[in-house]
């Protein structure tokens, strides 16, 4: 993950579309002072880790995680991927989409229990249940975990460029919420912010993240249009090329039937969750789960839903299109990803983390930065309880953040927000703010 823009350097593009570093003055961004509580927020952050560590690794003993009693998997979101693995290798891929077959096949695995477990991913994901379904349940449940946490956490490190920020990162309940259900929020989270820490310098590589994000395609939904407003054509060319690539390899590998059972599953499965709230409104953190929580009906709510895409949608390209810092525009696509979908969970707010790493690269938190990250995380610790929706307020603290930067660089500069004369060619990292 080279190539990132520190807080001393810029980017702009040449003629010829490619970037060059350009160092800007301290004078020329807005100042915003920086934390004096370094080893006081490290104790604290390693304190909270430690102590997630030792309730898992008491649960894994008392058999409260991971295994029963019995031996037998405990069900959780990790036994759908590792049924789907157990699946494929059978040669049978297709029929890890139909929803009763695999739902047999999990309780015979774990024993009765009445929830659904879907298994909703794209087929080229199915190398990865594969590699999982072929090792014992927990073998595969800490593969996973900590592949994924170890992407998670040097992702967060290159952009935020301090190592203190992967102990913050983890001490988040995000973290803590994402390892105990071993769901592939840290993955999604490496893939996303890997994809914008390298794309001013290196497109083609972040294509290739953002090419394997479409295992969930529903945080894909702006990236393209952002892309095109900050001229990352290569990048968009390559994420194109990978999920062709990956396409062609699943269908040759796991049969061209698996695409068609994908195909039909997705309606039934959408329904079901987001027509008739099969998983309970509570454990879906979007704006329309709010609008169904609170009485809409189906159609209101996807009223509300679209009005949030469109006015996402428009933000970021207005972000990326502007003269601001690129860790800004990181931090806003972000925020914006995760607004947009109707359909996100808990386990995958360490997307969130993302944004705060890219902001802590624009300059170090100050007492208010601080204190909105502190609600956010504190928010995020309330989703144990999953009483109600509250995922899209907690995004929105991110997104204060970022308008609170933004009205220091307005401030700082004469003559207001404008598009730099060099963007209209090719798309630039953190651009120079003139006076």
């Amino acid at each position: 993950m080279a190539g990132i823009l520190s807080n001393k350097a810029t980017a702009l593009p040449t003629v010829d579309g490619n970037i060059q570093p350009v160092a800007v003055s301290s004078q020329s961004q807005p100042t915003i002072r920086s934390s004096r509580n370094g080893p006081a927020l490290s104790a604290a952050a390693l304190g909270i880790v430690a102590g997630y560590a030792a309730i898992l690794a008491i649960m894994f003993y008392r058999h409260e995680w991971i295994l029963a009693p019995d031996g037998k998997p405990i069900a959780s979101d990790f036994i759908a991927y590792w049924a789907a693995g157990l699946t494929a290798l059978s040669g049978r891929a297709g029929a890890a989409y139909d929803i009763a077959a695999q739902h047999a096949l999990q309780n015979s695995l774990s024993g009765p229990f009445p929830n659904y477990y879907y298994w909703n991913y794209p087929p080229p994901f199915f190398f990865v249940a594969a590699l999982l379904g072929a090792l014992p349940y927990t073998a595969g449940f800490f593969l996973w975990m900590t592949t994924t946490g170890a992407a998670f956490a040097l992702a967060i490190r290159s952009i935020a460029t301090r190592r203190l920020a992967i102990v913050v990162a983890c001490a988040s309940p995000a973290a803590l919420i994402n390892t105990f259900v071993g769901q592939g929020g840290f993955l999604t989270a490496a893939l996303l912010g890997a994809g914008l820490a390298v794309l001013p310098r290196r497109p083609l590589l972040a294509g290739m993240f953002f090419g394997l994000m479409a295992y969930k395609p529903q945080f894909g939904i702006l990236i393209p249009f952002v892309l095109l407003a900050g001229g990352y054509w290569r990048a968009i060319l390559s994420a194109g090329g990978t999920i062709l690539v990956a396409s062609a390899a699943a269908a040759l590998a796991f049969g061209a039937a698996s695409y068609l059972a994908f195909l039909h599953a997705l309606p039934v499965i959408s329904q079901t969750t987001l027509s008739f709230g099969g998983e309970g409104w509570s454990k879906i953190e979007s704006f329309y789960s709010i609008a169904r929580f609170a009485g809409a009906g189906e159609r209101a709510a996807w009223m509300v839903q679209g009005a949030t895409i469109l006015v996402c949608a428009a933000a970021a390209i207005w972000l990326w299109r502007r003269n601001v810092p690129y860790a800004l525009k990181a931090a806003g696509l972000v925020v914006a990803a995760m607004l947009a979908t109707p359909y996100l969970h808990e386990y995958d707010f360490p997307m969130l983390l993302v944004a705060f790493a890219f902001l802590w690269q624009d300059a170090a938190f100050d007492r208010a930065d601080w204190a909105l990250f502190a609600a956010a995380n504190l928010l995020m610790a309330a989703f144990l309880a999953q009483l109600a929706p509250i995922g899209p307020p907690i995004i929105l603290l991110a997104g204060a953040m970022i308008g609170r930067r933004l009205a220091l660089l307005y401030q700082a500069k004469t003559g207001g927000f404008r598009v730099a004369p060099e963007q209209s060619a090719a798309g630039c990292g953190n651009a120079v703010l003139r006076q």
